[in-house]
């Protein structure tokens, strides 16, 4: 099992009595922890003291770790806002049962961690065992790690999926008319670009992707 958090101003999220902090169900399965992974993102414009404060407490962190016998790596996340490079970069760090703590810290890279857990669940579900937040006085909050794709038609999943390959393969958008083409011969189906363009409004208003328009051209963007 796999311990990922996010760090900030303090570990008291991580550490209680000498014991890592875990949702109940899991520590009444007496978990093993066998690696942790330690985040943390400073602003561009923090001050030096304190840039200090939180590398103070990721060494806490990490020294916390330790006196577990836990193996730990640290990462500092640089350019949180870039937020589909940093999705795909903590998707990598997911492995079978990883728990992830997403209390402190830059809040958007909580949000990033959330989601690059949903993504792997959709894949394998045994992936996640738990993404959850820590309160003030202890107690532990889990969210649900629900894949929002879940809500999509067959055809805009589809859609989705091609979109986000394009953009992968070619660092660039696909425009209606590559969409259009690559549907009909997935599909082996003729479609219109007032259809195609349609479902890709669908998927817009549902917050997947966004249409650009670059001269007479229409791109679609995804941003998942």
């Amino acid at each position: 099992m796999r311990y990922v958090v996010t760090v900030g101003e303090h570990v008291n999220h991580i550490f209680q009595n000498g014991e890592l902090i875990l949702p109940e169900r899991i520590k009444e399965g007496k978990p093993q922890i066998g690696s942790a992974v330690v985040l943390y993102s400073i602003r561009e414009d923090a001050t030096e003291e304190y840039r200090e404060k939180v590398l103070s407490r990721v060494r806490d962190a990490e020294e916390g770790f330790k006196s577990l016998g836990i193996p730990v790596a640290t990462l500092e996340v640089k350019e949180p806002y870039l937020f589909r490079e940093r999705i795909e970069e903590f998707k990598r760090l997911i492995i079978p049962e990883t728990v992830i703590n997403i209390t402190g810290g830059r809040r958007i890279v909580g949000y990033e961690l959330l989601y690059a857990a949903v993504l792997v669940r959709n894949e394998n579900p045994k992936a996640i065992k738990s993404v959850f937040y820590v309160t003030e006085k202890g107690g532990v909050i889990e969210f649900p790690v629900v894949d929002p794709r879940s809500n999509l038609t067959p055809l805009e999943l589809q859609i989705l999926r091609i979109v986000q390959e394009h953009m992968r393969e070619t660092r660039r958008p696909m425009n209606l008319t590559e969409l259009k083409n690559r549907l009909e011969f997935i599909n082996d189906s003729t479609y219109s670009l007032p259809f195609i363009s349609e479902y890709v409004s669908r998927l817009e208003r549902k917050g997947y992707v966004k249409k650009q328009r670059r001269g007479r051209r229409k791109f679609v963007v995804p941003l998942v």
